[in-house]
C-alpha cells in the first residue's frame, strides 16, 4: 500500500472508532502493516496537525470536529452567498434569497435548503421551493443575496429530490469552446442522465394538466411544437453522428407538401401546430416521449467514437452552426433538451395582454413563437 493511501485508511479508522480509541496493534492489524509503521505515521500526522490523542492504556483516538458557531441571520446577508447556503444546508434550515432567472426576471424565493451540487459547469442549491411547491435547482451564480429564515426544513421524499438533483444545462458561453464532458463514457453517462431528468419533467407536468392542473392548454400546445422540433433536432444529430439518412423517431404525424422544404420557421409552426390540432395531451406526451425514448436507445449503443467528434449543429435555416460534441449537440444549449426545458419553464409565465402580431398578420402562438429555435 502506498504511503499516502495508508494514511488515509489509518485517519478512516480513526474516524470510524471515534469517540472509542484503537491501540496500535489494533490499526496494525487492520491496515497489514507492524505496529512501528503505525506509530510513524500517526507521529509524522500529529505534526501535520491532525488533533490525535493518545490516551494511556487504551490507545489512539481522534475527537470529532467541533461544530462551528450558528450563523446569525445578520451575518447571512452580510457574508458571501455560498456561505449562507452551506450553512443553510448544514443547519437544515430555509433561506430566502433573491434570484434572476434565464430570461433576467427577478424573483424572492423561499426554499427549504438540502444540498449544493457541483455540476459540469456551474454549482448548484438543491431544495424544496415553497412558491412552487415542488423540488428545484437553483444556480449559485444566479442568487444575488441571500437570508437565512430561521426557520427549519422539513422532512421531504427523497425520490423528489433525487429527481432533482438532475443536472440542467446553464446558457451558453460567451467563447466558442465546445462543452459536452470529455471522454466517451462521461459523455454518453452525461446525456443519459439529461434525458432521464427531462423525461422526469416532461411526465410531472403532462401528470399535473391531466388532472386538472392549471396551463393544460398551453401545455397542449407546447407538446405539439416540442414533439415535432425534438423529433427533427434529434434526427439530423443522429444523422450528423452516423452518415446515414435521418431517422424520425415517434409518431409524426402527416404534413401538407412543402413541409419538409425551406420554410420560414413561423409558417412552419402553423403547419405543426394544425398538424397536432386532433390529438390530446396524453397522445402530444407520449409522442414526445418516444422520441427522447428512441434517442435514448440510441445513445446508450452508440459508438464510443462519435461521443469524441465534434459535430456539426444542426440548423432549421439549413446553415450548419458551429461543431460541437455530441453531448452538448443533445444536452447543450439550443439542444433539443434544453429546448424542451426552456418551454417547460415557461409554462406558469402570464400571456400578454395583448397578442403580438406576426409580419404576415397572423397572431403569435404563445409561448412558441417566442422558442429560442427561431434566433
Amino acid at each position: 500500500m502506498k504511503r499516502v493511501d495508508r494514511l488515509l485508511a489509518l485517519v478512516c479508522e480513526l474516524r470510524a472508532a471515534a469517540p472509542e480509541p484503537l491501540t496500535a496493534d489494533d490499526l496494525a492489524a487492520r491496515l497489514r502493516v507492524s505496529g512501528r509503521t503505525v506509530r510513524r505515521d500517526l507521529e509524522m500526522l500529529v505534526h501535520g496537525g491532525l488533533p490525535v490523542r493518545l490516551e494511556r492504556g487504551r490507545g489512539y483516538v481522534l475527537p470529532p470536529a467541533p461544530e462551528p458557531p450558528p450563523m446569525s441571520e445578520a451575518a447571512s446577508l452580510m457574508g458571501p452567498v455560498h456561505d449562507t447556503l452551506a450553512e443553510a444546508v448544514r443547519t437544515r434550515r430555509a433561506v430566502r434569497f433573491a434570484y434572476t432567472d434565464r430570461s433576467g426576471t427577478r424573483s424572492f424565493r423561499d426554499v427549504e435548503a438540502h444540498g449544493l451540487v457541483v455540476a459540469p459547469y456551474a454549482e448548484y442549491l438543491v431544495g424544496w421551493c415553497r412558491m412552487r411547491e415542488g423540488p428545484r435547482m437553483f444556480r449559485l451564480d444566479r442568487i444575488g443575496a441571500a437570508y437565512l429564515s430561521g426557520r427549519a426544513a422539513e422532512m421531504r421524499d427523497l425520490d423528489e429530490l433525487l429527481a432533482a438533483l438532475r443536472v440542467p444545462v446553464p446558457r451558453p458561453p460567451s467563447d466558442p469552446v465546445p462543452r459536452g464532458p470529455a471522454g466517451a463514457a462521461r459523455a454518453r453517462a452525461w446525456t443519459l442522465d439529461r434525458l432521464q431528468y427531462v423525461r422526469t419533467r416532461l411526465r410531472e407536468a403532462t401528470a399535473e394538466a391531466a388532472a386538472g392542473g392549471e396551463g393544460a392548454a398551453a401545455l397542449r400546445g407546447v407538446l405539439g411544437h416540442l414533439a415535432e422540433w425534438s423529433r427533427w433536432q434529434l434526427a439530423a444529430v443522429r444523422a450528423a453522428a452516423t452518415g446515414e439518412a435521418p431517422v424520425y423517431a415517434g409518431r409524426r404525424p402527416g404534413f401538407p407538401a412543402g413541409f419538409e422544404g425551406e420554410l420560414a420557421y413561423d409558417a412552419r409552426e402553423r403547419m405543426i401546430q394544425d398538424a397536432m390540432a386532433l390529438r390530446s395531451l396524453g397522445e402530444l406526451a407520449r409522442d414526445l416521449q418516444e422520441v427522447l425514448d428512441a434517442a435514448g436507445h440510441w445513445c446508450a449503443g452508440s459508438d464510443d467514437a462519435v461521443w469524441e467528434r465534434v459535430l456539426p449543429e444542426p440548423s432549421p435555416s439549413g446553415r450548419a452552426g458551429p461543431a460541437r460534441p455530441l453531448a452538448d449537440l443533445i444536452g447543450g444549449w439550443r439542444g433539443p433538451l434544453s429546448h424542451i426545458e426552456w418551454h417547460l419553464d415557461r409554462l406558469g409565465d402570464e400571456p400578454p395582454s395583448v397578442p403580438a402580431v406576426l409580419e404576415d398578420g397572423e397572431e403569435e402562438v404563445w409561448l412558441t413563437d417566442r422558442c429560442p429555435l427561431q434566433t
